[in-house]
């Protein structure tokens, strides 16, 4: 590169000492000194390179090697360059408010810790009258009713067939009783069973060709019940309740019942106490 910088201004010196020899020698014979013309200035850009310019004479001689560009193309005067500011502009102060506007009260109020007691005057409601339920509870018309009656095939409907009569006494829970005088009261002389002869609240009674009703009388100590009375059990044709034998299987109506005609069958009767 220096070297061609050097080259380069041998080049004009050599170039400058030939021009300036022409234009002595022709001062004499010259009468009219050709006026330059003022080559104007090229705007600067960035992308321009700088155009060298020639001193006019009768015959411009032409550069014998394009010069290189220069390095470094200092600004023009008619387009300055503007560097943008490198400081940024400072804030503007803060315009302090006014000082007799109030300010808030920074001390919050501390709800009380305690609670306040209720007044002690306070109306107590009037107490009510409640009804107090009988003691007494009323009690039942009877001491035992007929809670079921069903009768059903005991061995066969034929004469080989059972016609008993099976009884089972329990309170109101459920609960088997024993020594329960059960009777039968349509016939005479009465017959009794009792409750437990044949298990836990069980009694058995054999029917024959009559019709029978039964209750209960009381216990074997002595002491009197009052009792529902069944209504009429007995294998005397068309004597019986056509509804037991339905329950218990015996015909699905009254017309099957009868198409059976005399035949044999049992009775389960129980008796539950009221309370």
């Amino acid at each position: 590169m220096i070297k061609r910088v050097a080259l380069l201004t041998s080049l004009i010196v050599l170039a400058s000492l030939v021009l300036l020899g022409c234009s002595t020698n022709r001062l004499g014979s010259a009468s009219v000194t050709a006026t330059p013309t003022k080559t104007p200035r090229a705007l600067f850009t960035a992308t321009l390179t700088a155009t060298p310019t020639t001193t006019p004479t009768d015959t411009p001689l032409p550069p014998t090697q394009t010069p290189l560009p220069p390095t470094e193309i200092p600004p023009t005067e008619a387009s300055p360059i503007e560097e943008p500011p490198t400081e940024e502009p400072e804030a503007s102060e803060p315009v302090a408010a006014p000082t007799d506007t109030p300010l808030p009260p920074t001390d919050t109020p501390v709800p009380p810790t305690t609670t306040p007691a209720a007044p002690t005057n306070t109306p107590r409601p009037q107490p009510t009258a409640t009804p107090v339920p009988p003691t007494n509870t009323p009690k039942p018309q009877v001491d035992f009713r007929v809670k079921e009656i069903v009768a059903f095939v005991d061995g066969s409907l034929s004469s080989s067939g059972n016609h008993n009569v099976y009884f089972t006494v329990i309170d109101a829970g459920g609960v088997p009783i024993d020594g329960v005088i059960i009777e039968e009261v349509n016939n005479t002389p009465p017959v009794q069973v009792i409750s437990g002869d044949k298990g836990p609240g069980k009694a058995e009674f054999v029917m024959w060709a009559g019709d029978y009703k039964f209750k209960v009388v009381g216990h074997i100590d002595g002491k009197a019940f009052s009792s529902e009375t069944t209504h009429v059990l007995s294998i005397v044709f068309e004597h019986a309740v056509w509804e037991d034998l339905i329950r218990g299987g015996i015909g699905t109506d009254e017309a099957s019942c009868r198409a059976l005609g005399p035949s044999h069958f049992s009775y389960n009767v129980t008796f539950q106490r009221t309370y």
